[in-house]
């Protein structure tokens, strides 16, 4: 992945996709503000499922602390810029 495509804005328009597949919204909208708390969707399974298709989608994988601790848009996107550095 070039650095283009790490830019918190990309990441983010990939991570919306996954957001609705997972959560079988396609109608959801999220944005870097968006908590695991303002979804109600966004319950402990959804959270592995999205997990799963962010690892997917950038072809990495989480570490078992980082999908416990990630409760947030913001953090999903800080952890994929990490992973892809």
């Amino acid at each position: 992945m070039d650095a283009v495509n790490t830019t918190q804005a990309a990441i983010l328009d990939r991570l919306q996709e996954i957001f609705r597949t997972e959560l079988d919204d396609d109608d959801l909208t999220i944005g870097i503000g968006t908590r695991q708390a303002d979804l109600r969707a966004w319950e402990s399974l959804a959270h592995i499922r999205l997990v799963s298709g962010i690892e997917s989608e950038f072809d990495f994988q989480f570490n078992l602390s980082e999908i416990e601790e990630i409760a947030s848009v913001r953090q999903f996107v800080d952890a994929i810029r990490e992973h892809l550095q």
